[in-house]
């Protein structure tokens, strides 16, 4: 069966939402504003993001008739900061759960050198074959984790983008390691698989813009960002100009440009 990855996909680019952090970090990472998933969901809405990423939860409660032109994705298994067990998350939704509560494509965390791999490994593939049968993609965190591994080094970037493809995934997302050069190697290694990056902690506008344009040169389609717009006092702003890198392959002096102008607008 046609994996319909277009909805996710603009100009075969793509620009998503993280709000999975709630589960994962806990409400460290939120304030009185993003405490409420509707505040959230208003960005993905206004900034017309390719796609919103939450738990199971959070769609079930908010994902309304009025947020419908955002793409759904649903994150399918989860663990909070709080254990300190070798590295694991179980899959707490199903793939015909998260069809019924609206999603367009579900996601998975896959923790590449844990001991548990084997138990990660089988129930992903599992969830790919489901997905699949209904020709819904699926998307892999691809975290490096475990003993003696280093997150950042090319060559363990690289072995878990090869994984993520050798298992099925449609799509990647991954942690860059501001290693343009090691990192377009990484993208490579996924094959057909294309790759994402991950959100970082947030950083000022400046480097956010510099990270994304570097990012988009290494062959990755896009980014699913998080905290570095959703924390930020002008989220739109950001958004847009984030949007030019993205989609148009702006440098990070026009994105700033386009910045100014919207929080110049907005003030």
């Amino acid at each position: 069966m046609r994996i319909n990855l277009h909805k996710i996909l603009r100009k075969d680019k793509s620009l998503l939402l993280a709000y999975d952090q709630g589960l994962e970090h806990g409400p460290k990472d939120l304030n009185e504003k993003t405490i409420d998933p509707k505040y959230i969901f208003d960005i993905a809405l206004e900034g017309l993001y390719d796609g919103i990423i939450t738990q199971n939860g959070v769609a079930e409660k908010y994902y309304g008739r009025y947020y419908r032109d955002v793409p759904l994705i649903v994150k399918l298994n989860g663990k909070t900061a709080m254990t300190n067990i070798a590295p694991i998350s179980r899959q707490l939704c199903s793939v015909e759960r998260a069809i019924t509560l609206g999603a367009v494509a579900v996601g998975y965390t896959i923790y590449t050198g844990s001991p548990n791999e084997p138990e990660i490994f089988t129930e992903f593939s599992k969830i790919v074959e489901t997905a699949h049968d209904y020709g819904m993609p699926v998307i892999a965190w691809v975290y490096p984790r475990g003993p003696g591994i280093d997150e950042k080094n090319n060559d363990v970037l690289a072995y878990s983008a090869r994984i993520g493809l050798e298992l099925g995934a449609d799509m990647l997302k991954i942690k860059y390691n501001d290693d343009p050069k090691g990192f377009a190697w990484a993208v490579k290694c996924a094959g057909a698989a294309k790759v994402m990056v991950t959100d970082w902690e947030k950083i000022d506008e400046q480097h956010f813009f510099q990270k994304s344009e570097e990012i988009m040169k290494t062959g990755a389609v896009g980014m699913a960002v998080g905290r570095n717009v959703w924390q930020h006092d002008y989220p739109l702003a950001i958004t847009k100009a984030l949007r030019k890198i993205v989609y148009d392959g702006a440098t990070s002096q026009e994105a700033e440009k386009i910045y100014e102008e919207e929080i110049h607008k907005q003030k």
